[in-house]
Order: C-alpha cells, then sequence, then structure tokens
C-alpha cells in the first residue's frame, strides 16, 4: 500500500500508511540561514504543542529520530541546542545514518554533550564500495531501541499534554485577572469590593473579604477546577480560603480577655467593624483571646487595594495551577473536600509569601 503524504506546514509532513497504525513526520532540513533555522525549529515544536493538547493518544507524537550523517563526522551547536528543545517534549533518539565503519568519534562527543539520549548507528542499505559491499546494519537496534521507549513515550505525552494545557489555563486566569482589576465596567473587582464594603458584616457570604470569593470561583471555573455554580453555596464553601489568606497575618496572644477580639495595630485601616468580623471569620474560640493583627490584614479586608489583591489572585492561581498537578482524582471529590484541599495549601503559600507582603506594605 502506497503512503499518503500530508503537509501541515512548510517544515513538516506527515506521512500515514492505510491499515498501520503509526504516522511519521518529515521535518525541513537544517537551513543555513538563522532565520530560517529559526522558523522551522519554532514551526516543529508549535506542531507538537498543537498535537499534545489532543484528548486522543493518537494524535500525540511519541518519540523523535534526529538523523544526522556520521559520514560528515561532526553536528552544529544549534543543532544541539535543537535536541534538547524538542528533548522537553518526547523521548529523542539520534540516528547517525550513512555509517560505514566502526569509528565512533562523533557518537561519543554526543554522548557528552548529550546525556541521556539513544544513539543508533546505521546503515539503511547495502552500500558498494571500489568492489567493497558494506552491508545494511543497525535497523534492528533502532526499531528495538524505539519499541523500548514507546510506552514510557506515551506516558511522557499525555504528560507533556496535562502540562501544556495547565499552562495555557494558567496564561488564561491571569489574563482574565488583569482585566477583571483593570476594567471600567460596574462588575469590576474593585467595584463589587465596594459593594461588599457597605453591607453588614456578619453574613457568611459577604463582608470585607467578599472579593476574594468572587475571584476564587472565577479562577476555579477558568481553570476547570469542580465549584459550585451557586455563589451563596460557594461562599459558605469557600470560608476556609478566606481563613487562609488571612491567617498568616495574625497572631493569637492568649486567653486573658473575654469577648471580642482586641486588634493590637492596623485598626485604623481595617476599620472599626474588623474585630467582629475576625471573630466571627476565624472562629468562637477566638472570642477567648488577644489576637495581634499585622497591617497588611488591614490592606486585605480594609478598602479595596488593587496591587494586595492581584497578589494574593495570582497566588491562587498557583495553588489551583499545583493542585491540577497533582495526582488527586478531584472528580471524586465533594466541592468542600476540593475546597479545603485548596485553602490549606493557600495558606502555606500566603506563608511563603507573607514578608513580601509585609516587607512591600507601604509600596502596596
Amino acid at each position: 500500500m502506497r503512503s499518503r503524504a500530508r503537509t501541515l506546514s512548510l517544515s513538516l509532513k506527515e506521512f500515514s500508511v492505510p491499515g498501520v497504525d503509526v504516522n511519521l513526520f518529515d521535518t525541513k532540513g537544517l537551513e543555513l540561514d538563522s532565520r530560517e533555522r529559526e522558523v522551522s525549529r519554532n514551526s516543529i515544536i508549535e506542531e507538537i504543542k498543537r498535537r499534545a493538547k489532543s484528548s486522543s493518544e493518537e494524535e500525540h507524537m511519541h518519540v523523535m529520530w534526529y538523523c544526522i550523517s556520521n559520514e560528515s563526522k561532526r553536528i552544529e551547536d544549534t543543532e544541539i541546542a535543537w535536541i534538547r528543545d524538542f528533548s522537553k517534549y518526547m523521548p529523542v533518539i539520534i540516528v547517525l545514518t550513512q555509517t560505514l565503519d566502526t569509528e565512533e568519534e562523533l557518537k561519543g562527543y554526543l554522548e557528552t554533550e548529550l546525556t541521556g539520549v539513544v544513539i543508533c548507528q546505521v546503515l539503511a542499505k547495502d552500500r558498494n564500495i571500489i568492489g567493497h559491499v558494506i552491508p545494511a546494519h543497525g535497523l534492528k537496534v533502532l526499531i528495538n531501541e524505539t519499541m523500548k521507549i514507546l510506552p514510557e513515550a506515551t506516558q511522557r505525552a499525555f504528560t507533556a499534554a496535562q502540562k501544556i494545557k495547565i499552562e495555557e489555563k494558567i496564561k488564561s486566569a491571569r489574563q482574565f485577572i488583569q482585566e477583571r482589576l483593570d476594567s471600567k465596567g460596574p462588575f469590576n473587582y474593585k467595584n463589587l469590593g465596594h459593594i461588599a464594603d457597605t453591607l453588614p458584616i456578619g453574613l457568611d457570604f459577604i463582608g470585607k473579604g467578599a472579593v476574594y470569593l468572587y475571584i476564587a470561583k472565577d479562577i476555579m471555573t477558568l481553570m476547570g477546577i469542580p465549584v459550585d455554580k451557586n455563589f451563596l453555596k460557594f461562599s459558605k464553601q469557600a470560608k476556609p480560603l478566606i481563613k487562609s489568606i488571612v491567617l498568616p497575618f495574625v497572631f493569637f496572644e492568649g486567653t486573658k480577655t473575654v469577648g471580642k477580639a482586641a486588634v493590637k495595630y492596623g485598626s485604623e485601616k481595617i476599620g472599626t467593624k474588623a474585630p467582629t468580623y475576625l471573630t466571627k471569620l476565624l472562629g468562637k474560640s477566638v472570642g477567648k483571646g488577644n489576637i495581634i493583627i499585622s497591617p497588611v490584614v488591614g490592606l486585605i479586608l480594609g478598602t479595596f487595594n488593587r496591587k494586595v489583591t492581584e497578589k494574593i489572585a495570582n497566588v491562587f492561581i498557583d495553588v489551583c495551577s499545583d493542585f491540577l498537578r497533582s495526582k488527586i482524582n478531584y472528580q471524586e471529590l465533594s466541592y468542600e473536600e476540593i475546597m479545603e484541599i485548596l485553602s490549606k495549601n493557600m495558606e502555606k503559600k500566603m506563608e511563603e509569601n507573607k514578608d513580601e507582603f509585609e516587607n512591600n506594605t507601604d509600596k502596596l
């Protein structure tokens, strides 16, 4: 049966044979012009990425054969860089074609420069040189090495596909947050914060932290993490999230005072209702103790602050991306269980960024 060729780009052609479950992709040779080289490289990587997004493994590229003439006995630095780039997306086997002798100078050099890359010396057809026939060799070794790699390559292709998808989700979420922060529309985050600021504190789903709930819900939706569509229900599930944002900046002094939490400093930025809100937010046990609050809490729970809001949103995007990269089967978890995991990880991330928040309080 004849193979079918399909041009995918100026740098890439796809060959398939009816009834054979293997597709081959032939790339354009290394151009002399540096600009053409870069265009070719980018075109190949873009096609790899495009296919990696597919939910079908059949669309992925699993193994690359990078062919170099062994007769030339040289390889350019550009090609070494290419192989390293391609290795980020799939296993690469270097095929030293037209191998006529046992000379291994080029092979040794490649093994030094590209640690761990499989190298196969091949002569595809018998070669007659002045009456002396050099038999074809190396093809079986090449096929065997490829077959050994394929199971791992399939898994790697799937992992790479997931990684690319997550990176795109991160990019989309960050872009969306920027748009909502910069928007002049009536429902931008700043206006939502101001609206929440005017509402009576005491309801679980509103108050000073309401804007973060809107942001969290938007980020989770954009990144494909299951979230309750009903905002009232979501806000109750997300109460631990607001705690996780505030807790790194709250220090519990003891149990000397009975009643409302005592705000030691930062209250001028938070407002007179902050102790009541924090007591309700952090739990009844706080009602029996003093708490010391960093001025950062004033920026978080006080009047809307764009830079603080943007920073917290980006921290939460990082938390969500870590969640997606984990091996958790979140489809089997309840909304509450998902939010509990995200909230615990958010508290850790906020703790890690605590110094940055506190050292830049005035600049923020």
